[in-house]
């Protein structure tokens, strides 16, 4: 019997050893053919914000010269999106990395990026999977960052292990009045028994938010020891880091198993961990080992936060590595420039973008018609100063300029809950820029505005925008702002240098070529758009013959 029960376990063993493995190898199959793809995860909104949060806060405070992409040009450049087809990490410490690099682009020449380990992961695809497979151990746990968590510690009360005695001195009691009394003493052990289980629980309540960040402490020390066996070349800072803060956190670690064995309570199924949840509910043993593991990680955040960004930051480049293999082409800006120059720009989002080059040594002022390409090009000339400053990687052919702080003014809407109006916004938002503009001391201002002040009526919108174009152009920054009002190439000549996008008619059709050209637009398409789009022939006639009668008199025919 004890000889089948034997081969019985052998047989189990050998099964699950079998599954791991093919498990294991279909993880790798999957992570190698992922390589050079996009992002596929999943986000909601909450999540997205989340992050952004806990990134912006933790990066912002870290030292280096940076600044914080604020929102509204994070939702102008549509950097949700951004974010989510660069993002293939395996960990929250990965996500949080990646976010922060693209809230906190550097504005001093540096890059938070090993630009010899991104070529390094592209090539050596066996040593990058296994350390992918690492990270996977790690996991993305919660949706909320774990620096949150550990900043709360230092809130949570004292539970002194001292304090967690007094179950076992009235178990001894009770065994003690036993002695003399059997049945006081059975009621006295039974009484000692329902208080130590009411008070376990509601202790438990209150620690069990922190086993989380316990819990993922661990698994980040163990992930980070596996790591630090690795051979992979150009991270020997991240792997000392990392055998350095296990050293430092081995009290934290022993015996630790008692506490984090498992969820807790008395779902477990293993008769071990079933005898150990009761045993731990009587005597409060791993509330003893809380209050233990509390004082051991208490005053360790610093060497925690810096455990989380020597893995965060090479799970991160991988992600990053993978991106740029997934892009037409990319290449490695050169952030010694003195003015913005660059060479088959494309955007990163669009899957056949028409690339464009520009040599901008003074303001920009982009005309042309309705969809042909002005905004696209705004941001992406913003997009490849952002990503060249945060992950060293510029959408185009060649990519040089200065270091910029980069804001944006262009999808602007109605703020509802405020009661602000589009203008308003508008003019908030120009604010920020002029502002920020004028700061000494600072990197320069790369800035992209789409239809100033489109908000208001003409004659007010050509006569305001001329004079924030023109107290613009004087302050030290680089703008591209796009305009239909084809006055303000005049208005503004001299100070700023005219680029276009056209189109050409082809019957009652109307062809983009998004190719940017040199010099003011000569021409405009609306009513060629509502003709292609099917609006009733009378309407567009009406509507051109008037157009042409404003033109030629100066005056609009009723």
């Amino acid at each position: 019997m004890i000889a089948l029960f034997a081969v019985f376990l052998t047989i189990s063993a050998l099964i699950g050893w079998r599954d791991r493995k093919r498990l294991d190898a279909r993880e790798r199959t999957k992570l190698a053919a992922s390589f050079g793809k996009t992002g596929g995860k999943e986000y909601t909104a909450e999540r997205l914000k989340e992050l952004r949060q806990s990134s912006a806060r933790y990066f912002a405070e870290q030292p280096g010269s940076k600044f914080t992409v604020d929102e509204i040009t994070w939702n102008d450049l549509d950097m949700d999106l951004v974010f989510k087809s660069m993002d293939s990490t395996c960990s929250n410490a990965g996500e949080e990395y990646l976010c922060g690099l693209l809230l906190c682009p550097r504005t001093d020449g540096s890059t938070g990026v090993s630009e010899e380990g991104l070529l390094w992961w592209k090539q050596n695809e066996a040593e990058r999977v296994n350390v992918q497979r690492i990270l996977q151990s790690l996991g993305r746990g919660s949706k909320y960052s774990l620096r949150d968590y550990i900043g709360l510690m230092g809130s949570l009360p004292d539970r002194s292990a001292v304090k967690e005695l007094y179950t076992v001195l009235l178990t001894a009691v009770s065994f003690g009045i036993m002695y003399f009394h059997p049945a006081a003493g059975l009621l006295c052990l039974l009484g000692s028994f329902a208080l130590n289980i009411l008070t376990y629980f509601r202790a438990k309540r209150e620690i069990d938010p922190y086993l989380f960040t316990f819990r993922y402490v661990m698994r980040l020390l163990a992930c980070g020891r596996a790591l630090a066996e690795e051979l992979f070349p150009h991270y020997e800072d991240e792997k000392e880091t990392m055998r350095s803060v296990d050293r430092s956190l081995s009290s934290f670690k022993r015996g630790s198993g008692i506490l984090l064995r498992g969820s807790g309570g008395v779902s477990s199924v293993n008769p071990l961990d079933l005898f150990l949840d009761y045993l731990c509910m009587l005597f409060h043993i791993d509330l003893m080992k809380f209050a233990s593991m509390r004082r051991s990680i208490l005053g360790k955040e610093k060497e925690i936060d810096a455990l989380l960004d020597a893995v965060g930051s090479i799970d991160a480049q991988i992600s990053i590595a993978s991106w740029r293999e997934s892009l037409p082409f990319y290449t490695v800006p050169d952030l010694t420039g003195s003015r913005y120059e660059v060479t088959d720009l494309i955007h990163p989002l669009l899957k056949d973008p028409v690339p464009n080059s520009i040599d901008a040594s003074s303001p920009v002022l982009l005309t042309g018609s309705n969809a042909s390409g002005k905004s696209t090009f705004l941001k992406a000339a913003a997009l490849a100063a952002l990503l060249s400053q945060s992950v060293h990687t510029a959408p185009a052919a060649s990519y040089r300029s200065c270091c910029y702080r980069i804001y944006t003014s262009m999808a602007l809407r109605d703020d509802l809950v405020s009661g602000e109006s589009y203008f308003i916004v508008e003019i908030r938002s120009l604010k920020r820029v002029l502002d920020a503009a004028s700061e000494e001391g600072k990197a320069p201002v790369l800035c992209c505005v789409d239809e100033v002040l489109r908000g208001t009526n003409t004659t007010e919108r050509i006569s305001a925008s001329t004079e924030i174009l023109l107290t613009l152009s004087k302050l030290p920054m680089q703008i591209f702002a796009a305009t239909h009002d084809l006055e303000l190439t005049e208005l503004l000549s001299g100070a700023y240098v005219n680029y276009h996008f056209t189109e050409t008619l082809e019957g009652e059709d109307v062809k983009f070529s998004y190719q940017l050209t040199e010099g003011p637009a000569d021409s405009r398409n609306a009513i060629r758009l509502l003709r292609a789009m099917g609006y009733d022939p009378a309407i567009t006639d009406r509507a051109q013959k008037r157009a042409e009668h404003y033109s030629k008199s100066g005056r609009w025919e009723r």
